[in-house]
């Protein structure tokens, strides 16, 4: 019985999580087109910005993304699993 009643709440958690890592896909990608914008204006502290948001916002939302695909492939393995 208590297995039947988590399996809605598994698959709400799941699509919470599917949610949240397409936000942050979205969120990488608009920083990505404002890095490769301010390098092809090349202006004088452009590649200095472009750096430092390639470094401290794409690359922590990517480690941000594959954490959270980490949970939800291990959310997704349990429901797998027999009980």
């Amino acid at each position: 019985m208590a297995a039947e009643k988590s399996k809605p709440a598994r698959r709400a958690l799941q699509v919470d999580l599917e949610e949240v890592i397409q936000h942050l896909r979205q969120i990488q990608s608009a920083v990505v087109v404002a890095v490769a914008a301010l390098r092809h204006q090349s202006a004088e502290h452009d590649e200095d910005v472009a750096n430092l948001l390639q470094r401290s916002v794409v690359d922590k939302l990517e480690d941000q993304i594959e954490k959270t695909e980490g949970v939800l492939r291990a959310v997704a393995a349990r429901a797998r699993k027999p009980h």
